[in-house]
């Protein structure tokens, strides 16, 4: 569960740090080729890819690639290089810089979130691959790392939770429904009627496993669909895709979710935002705001096809939808009912009633995000006081959480690994493989850093307690589940915030103290960077 890269950069979406995580094969074969790290900078030319391998970096002519889809383009490469390389690329959507495209990778694994393909785009890189022919690595104890690994195979065999992303994948619509936290038609409601018709068990005899390089767990879905066309083709199906598609804008034609996500990773866009522009868009429509020659309704997929489309190519409303639900927003004097946080569309667990979601989605460093404090998590475990809780037991859990997060994307791990990875764990695996001999306090000391340092960085960017809210829908409209009706409140969200703020070092206003950065070994490392001037600002 180790095989991720990580990709950071400012964000295009968000205007502030942008980090995406991608599985598969491409950090594998990094690390074969012997890199840590690939910094880029600068534009080329014309439009390039970059090919790296052990003892070489070039810039190759990307020509017969620009304007095909991310999984064309991959699968040319691939014949290209051979066997021995893995590739990252981009669609349409990041060569016209859509502000929320994607890098994909390995058919169907994206480094999706907040505009890395836009990043790349406007470097005119159509992909970047690695060749490594080694296919091994040294480690510091191999006999006791080797050992180690055996044992944590056996935890995840028996893990109930990973034996079922095992079984089926991460395609479970019954208890997101059942417990009523999936999100529908643009977050008016949190159960869908009729998701039956999208359960996995519709998808027997034309559905195969498929896994990241050396996974034992293989939770994606790989599905063959027809497209209308009648051409068989290729998509890999999973939660969040079918919530962004099929729950936001009431799809209930599993074919149809298919093909349509399968057009999402093709342009090469985030299906979690893509997912939220559209329904969007379908709401401002009916709100009269959007004046195009079509009709646009849920439970239409040629409404949401149209829309993709328009967007990736950036033509008439695609123009304005291309830049996200913020940016479209405020043009379309919409901003009262759209839903994201600092910019970022949320992922798909409706924090009315999952109440781990408010911390998580208003702090985390990108935006609406459901992985750096994985709020959903401690609510669906009943961990802090459960899933409606939002005491300081609950903060309490969601900053431990955030920690062990920021220590699986700097590792890196899979966030499937929170099952099993606990601190003894990572602190072992880490000294086995490096010889480090940290410690668990030195492990969250440094997870410690990592947040305070970010937050500086997104502070220089214009970040603070009034940039860590909830979107208005949130607080106003109230969701049905089970004969009640729930929201947000102001309270809740105060709460948890003060909470967090004080548990972090951080001043009532979200900004890290400076008492809280020396103790952390912070101060010079900001004095030496381009955001030292934001020290004059936490000054004050």
């Amino acid at each position: 569960m180790s095989t991720k890269a990580v990709l950071t950069f400012k964000s295009p979406q968000t205007g502030i740090i942008g980090v995406s995580v991608v599985g598969g094969s491409f950090g594998t074969y990094m690390k074969w080729a012997g890199i840590d790290v690939v910094l880029i900078r600068g534009v080329a030319p014309k439009p390039s890819y970059m090919y790296i391998a052990e003892d070489t970096v070039e810039i190759r002519d990307a020509a017969k690639l620009w304007g095909r889809g991310a999984i064309e383009s991959e699968d040319i490469l691939k014949k290209e290089l051979g066997s021995s390389a893995s590739v990252l690329t981009i669609g349409p959507a990041g060569e016209r810089l859509v502000r929320f495209s994607s890098i994909n990778h390995d058919l169907g694994r994206q480094a999706g979130r907040t505009g890395g393909g836009a990043v790349l785009g406007s470097k005119n890189l159509k992909a970047i691959a690695v060749k490594a022919s080694r296919g091994e690595l040294g480690y510091y104890d191999e006999e006791g790392l080797v050992k180690l690994v055996m044992e944590i195979h056996k935890k995840i065999k028996s893990n109930p939770a990973l034996r079922g992303y095992a079984d089926q994948g991460t395609l479970d619509l019954d208890s997101p429904n059942t417990l009523g936290f999936f999100p529908t038609r643009y977050w008016r409601k949190v159960r869908m009627e009729g998701y039956e018709s999208l359960r996995y068990e519709h998808l027997k005899g034309r559905v195969r496993k498929g896994t990241c390089i050396g996974c034992p767990i293989a939770c994606h879905r790989i599905v063959d669909v027809e497209t209308p066309k009648h051409e068989r083709v290729q998509v890999e199906l999973d939660y969040e895709g079918i919530y962004a598609i099929a729950g936001l804008s009431e799809l209930r034609d599993l074919d149809a979710v298919s093909y349509i996500y399968r057009l999402v990773d093709d342009y090469g866009m985030d299906v979690i935002s893509a997912g939220n522009v559209v329904a969007f868009a379908i709401e401002a429509y009916r709100a009269g705001k959007l004046q195009i020659g079509r009709r646009l309704d849920y439970g239409d997929p040629s409404s949401v096809m149209w829309l993709l489309e328009v967007i990736a190519r950036r033509e008439g409303v695609g123009d304005v939808l291309a830049e996200g639900v913020a940016r479209a927003a405020e043009k379309l004097g919409l901003t009262d009912i759209a839903v994201h946080v600092k910019g970022l569309e949320p992922a798909g667990y409706d924090p009315r009633t999952l109440k781990g979601m408010v911390l998580s989605y208003a702090v985390s460093y990108r935006g609406a995000c459901h992985l750096r404090l994985m709020g959903y998590h401690a609510d669906l475990r009943g961990l802090g006081g459960g899933r409606f809780s939002t005491s300081r037991d609950k903060v309490e859990v969601l900053v431990d959480l955030e920690e062990r997060g920021v220590m699986y994307d700097s590792l890196p791990l899979c966030k499937f690994g929170r099952y099993i990875y606990d601190w003894n764990l990572m602190k072992d695996l880490l000294n086995l493989a490096t010889g480090l001999n940290l410690s668990v306090s030195e492990l969250k000391a440094a997870s410690r850093r990592i947040i305070n340092l970010v937050r500086v960085v997104n502070v220089g960017f214009g970040v603070s307690r009034d940039s860590d809210q909830l979107p208005g829908r949130f607080l106003r409209e109230p969701v049905e589940y089970e004969g009640r009706q729930y929201v947000v409140t102001p309270e809740e969200v105060n709460s948890m915030l003060n909470t967090y703020y004080e548990l972090r070092g951080w001043s009532a206003n979200g900004l890290p103290k400076l008492g809280t950065l020396k103790d952390l070994g912070l101060i010079e490392i900001i004095e030496s960077s381009a955001f030292r001037e934001v020290l004059e600002v936490l000054k004050e």
